[in-house]
């Protein structure tokens, strides 16, 4: 079968699978003609993922105050500038030289969703009830990732990094086999030292070996160049399995109290987020977001104040 005919992005692509999968499947017979089709695939089903994600909101003190998803997402409106300050990412990207053409950088805003279930003042009717059962929308570990300068570059980063994503999952189970291959050799080899050493209580029957060593070889034949393309190329043609992003849509009063239903109380407002569950299997809420480059730097700066307070006060 002839060579496909690839494009920059398949080529980009097919670079990044022997990068974060395995260096020798460059040099595998079919490795091009295999993998092409489903890295282009995966690509475009990541281009869509990124192309579904909604418009940047501007995170700071005045969204904190106006944006009821912004306040939701943090506890107080000085966790924002923590978290750009925690951010290494954020930390390079405004090391780099660059000629700014806007005030401020996108970059993607993740974090976990840790809803807290608490006993709280509830309005039935006209009556006020205590202890009522409520649940609060809280979000943990807030981190703003891949800063870019403009849509058109966030967009590009995104979709790297979501097709990153699928090959690292791929590259995990790959890994994991190993081991297990591994860890099958091992157990084959003692088998045997016992089996030679005669040991006293020690003597294992013929066929305890032979078995291990029909799990030895399916296992080897598995880990096969030949084999783990034909499984990548399944993998990337069904990237959904890995990575999915859904819509959520809450009603939550100021307080963080999601409602049922918005008629519970008149001071609930809507808020929706996406959700993405990657190869860790578990869900974080995305969101771009734009950050203004002069709030950015005030939040390293102050974060190195504090350090150098702290560094000061242990001296003395």
């Amino acid at each position: 079968m002839p060579a496909p005919k690839l494009g920059s992005d398949d080529q980009a692509g097919l670079r990044r699978v022997t990068e974060l999968v395995d260096k020798t499947l460059a040099v595998t017979p079919g490795f091009t003609v295999r993998l092409a089709a489903p890295v282009r695939h995966a690509r475009e089903f990541c281009g869509q993922m990124v192309d579904a994600l909604p418009p940047p909101v501007m995170v700071n003190r005045q969204s904190f105050a106006n944006d009821p998803l912004v306040h939701a997402l943090f506890a107080s409106v000085d966790d924002i500038g923590v978290m750009l300050a925690a951010s290494g990412q954020v930390r390079a990207y405004l090391a780099e030289p660059r000629s700014r053409q806007e005030d401020s950088f996108i970059a993607l805003l993740a974090a976990r969703r840790v809803d807290k279930k608490v006993f709280g003042v509830a309005l039935q009717g006209e009556t006020v009830v205590t202890d009522v059962p409520q649940t609060l929308l809280q979000f943990s570990n807030q981190a703003v990732v891949l800063p870019a300068e403009d849509s058109a570059s966030a967009r590009d980063t995104f979709l790297k990094a979501a097709f990153d994503s699928l090959l690292l999952a791929f590259a995990g189970h790959l890994a994991r086999a190993r081991e297990a291959y591994s860890a099958l050799q091992t157990e084959c080899e003692m088998e045997r030292a016992y089996q030679r050493a005669k040991l006293k209580g020690a003597a294992f029957p013929e066929r305890r070996i032979a078995a291990l060593d029909d799990r030895l070889q399916r296992q080897f034949k598995s880990l096969q160049p030949e084999v783990i393309i034909a499984e990548l190329a399944d993998f990337l043609m069904h990237p959904e399995q890995a990575l999915s992003l859904d819509s959520v849509r809450l009603w939550v009063t100021r307080r963080g109290v999601i409602q049922q239903e918005v008629a519970h109380d008149a001071d609930a407002t809507s808020v929706c987020f996406m959700e993405l569950k990657s190869r860790d299997r578990r869900r974080h809420l995305v969101l771009p977001v734009h950050v203004r480059y002069n709030e950015a730097r005030e939040a390293l700066a102050c974060a190195e104040e504090t350090r150098a307070e702290r560094e000061y006060m242990l001296l003395l």
